[in-house]
């Protein structure tokens, strides 16, 4: 798994994050059975389907090309585990958009979108802080998200300039 990953992250390309995102979620379709250790069943089941036409990608203000060669001379030590947290994490953080709102709660960092599984609820996160917020309420943050896609982002724009 090692070797495979370090292929994929040499092969990043700024220019070609969709075609690195899908090569991402079919890393994670090859190699479902050590993800399901570290991931809820419907988190994984819904991760599995993503495709880089449903997000607006790298969005958010990471400097992915750092972040991936830092990671480059990492994975060759990476355990299992290592690997999973760091392919969800890239994951999350490439498919995730992210708004111009400042976080009201610790004010370092932009809310980013995200939707329940079943895209009926559509949440504000903190990265930084963690705080989720789901129609203006602070609430609990749930045991499963995922990224809002772009149909989600565009409706809540519209819901927000209406």
């Amino acid at each position: 798994m090692n070797e495979e990953l370090l292929r994929l992250y040499n092969s990043f390309n700024k220019e070609h994050l969709p075609g690195f995102f899908d090569q991402l979620v079919e890393f994670i379709n090859i190699n479902k059975e050590k993800f399901e250790g570290f991931l809820f069943n419907d988190s994984l089941d819904a991760i599995k389907r993503f495709k880089a036409s449903d997000f607006y990608l790298g969005t958010s203000e990471d400097n992915f090309k750092l972040a991936i060669r830092y990671y480059v001379d990492k994975i060759p030590n990476f355990s299992d585990r290592d690997i999973c947290k760091n392919v969800i994490n890239l994951l999350w953080d490439l498919a995730t958009y992210m708004s111009n709102e400042v976080c009201p709660s610790c004010q370092d960092s932009t809310l980013k979108i995200a939707s329940s599984l079943d895209k009926k609820q559509i949440y504000k996160t903190c990265d930084s802080c963690l705080i989720t917020i789901f129609q203006n309420t602070f609430i609990k943050r749930p045991e499963e998200m995922v990224p809002a896609t772009r149909k989600q982002v565009d409706s809540l724009d519209d819901y927000l300039n209406a």
